[in-house]
């Protein structure tokens, strides 16, 4: 009997753990011009680009995230900084923000979500 518990919990296990890389292996990788999307998203949000200096902080990492009522998204975040032009023309300081990729497309910021979280 206790050979078939230890049957029975080893492919569970195991089905388990093909489970958690099958759904790993569904996240496509983020684009290899992910800096100049970022960049292109973070400028499309600006109410004023022009000027604006954009830094990439970061490597793509995974992350997790709900937005807008979907739940459980998976794609990859990109750390940046932008220092907008001011009014009197000098410019602020910089701000960070996280652009965040699905299905190799930029679309939402971290402050769009309602949860955030690295994977």
């Amino acid at each position: 009997m206790n050979i078939f518990k230890a049957a029975v919990s080893l492919a569970l296990g195991a089905s388990m753990l093909f489970g958690a890389a099958a759904s790993a292996g569904d996240i496509k990788p983020c684009p290899d011009d992910y800096k100049l999307r970022a960049v292109n998203y973070i400028e499309s949000r600006l109410d004023e680009p022009r000027g604006a200096r954009v830094q990439i902080i970061s490597e793509p990492y995974r992350i997790g995230a709900e937005i807008k009522g979907y739940e459980g998204l998976q794609g990859w975040g990109v750390d940046i900084r932008v220092k907008s032009r001011l009014p009197n023309g000098s410019y602020g300081t910089y701000v960070p923000y996280t652009v965040i990729f699905i299905d190799g497309h930029a679309v939402a910021l971290e402050d769009d979500t309602s949860d955030f979280y690295r994977v």
